[in-house]
């Protein structure tokens, strides 16, 4: 079994030979190319051409197209850090006030560049690797928002002016949309949506304000026949009840969330991914330690049919390849 055809089988509910390795790598491919991470951010296909070394490797089952989350922003105005050995941040954020979201628009993919490389980056590892789908990455909505605004003042605006909140969240959603558009269109099958800043909001905010958005993400998804994968971080067990009805397939979950809690909350409805600790399980640990930890994942979710297993956020820098591998040598132990 390669890896396109475990992950539609198993996604498809199926039995497969082990459980799909979907283990958001993120700047861990530099070591494969020996690339900077600002590169990585920046040149598309040092980008894509890192993630296929990086998936033949350690046996992932899929491509990661993805670096930042810091791309919408930057098109939106905002000033962007860029380092060689981290992830870029935010050093000025594109609005000062919420009122001027109002004149935002949602983005044009093929007019900004940054966002036109993962659309290159996918059609490039279509072309290059024909046994591995890439998975590319949108944006969600509340973390555009959060990185064109600020995210502690985004958080505070919720409360003072939710309709121009609305508005700019609206804005990202239609952004993120019109990227899937673009996708399809180059014939992605698999994209996932990272919204970390979505996790900070309570359950009741989450349902009102950032529910509808991340099902019409996925809606649009579903009407090219893709499948969606939605990412938060943190304890998202009181978003669970919500965010299984999102439209998404697969829903990762952190180390925070314990496995046969989270479960039952999901319903049934998604497959569930994750639960080990990415630094104490992975980056601080051995080979050991990290087949004990994914074992300890399987067991603490019984072996259910709908759940998978990694690490339940971005890996480090500079973990270990060993480490690494030593996930997919794991998944094949517990198997299908």
């Amino acid at each position: 079994m390669n890896a396109r055809t475990r992950l539609d089988t198993f996604c498809a509910g199926q039995p497969v030979d082990r459980r799909p390795n979907l283990t958001i790598v993120g700047s861990v491919v530099t070591q494969y190319t020996g690339i900077t991470v600002e590169e990585y951010c920046k040149n598309h296909i040092a980008m894509a051409d890192a993630a296929i070394a990086c998936a033949r490797d350690a046996g992932l089952d899929f491509i990661q197209i993805a670096s930042d989350l810091v791309r919408e922003a930057e098109a939106f105005g905002a000033k962007i850090n860029y380092f060689p050995d981290r992830l870029p941040t935010v050093a000025t954020p594109a609005i000062d006030d919420i009122s001027k979201a109002a004149g935002l628009q949602p983005l044009k993919i093929s007019e900004t560049p940054r966002l036109q490389d993962l659309v290159d980056a996918t059609v490039h590892a279509l072309a290059n690797e024909a046994e591995i789908y890439p998975m590319t990455l949108c944006v969600g909505p509340a973390t555009v928002a959060g990185n064109t605004r600020g995210v502690q003042e985004f958080l505070v605006d919720l409360l003072d002016d939710p309709d121009a909140c609305c508005h700019l969240l609206e804005v990202a959603t239609e952004t993120c949309c019109n990227l899937i558009d673009a996708l399809a269109a180059v014939g992605a099958k698999y994209l996932y949506v990272a919204d970390p800043v979505a996790s900070l909001l309570s359950p009741a905010l989450y349902e009102e304000l950032m529910l509808p958005q991340h099902q019409k993400i996925f809606g649009r998804m579903t009407q090219y026949g893709i499948t969606g994968r939605l990412h938060m971080c943190g304890d998202t067990r009181r978003l669970l009840p919500f965010s299984q009805k999102s439209g998404a397939k697969i829903i990762d979950i952190d180390h925070a969330v314990p496995y046969a809690e989270a479960l039952v909350l999901a319903e049934g409805n998604v497959i569930l991914n994750g639960n080990i600790d990415p630094v104490a399980d992975v980056y601080e640990t051995d080979p050991i330690g990290v087949r004990s930890a994914m074992l300890a994942a399987d067991a603490a979710a019984s072996h259910a049919p709908n759940a998978l297993y990694m690490p339940g956020c971005e890996l480090p820098t500079a973990t270990a390849l060993e480490n690494l591998r030593a996930i997919t040598l794991a998944l094949e132990e517990i198997g299908g």
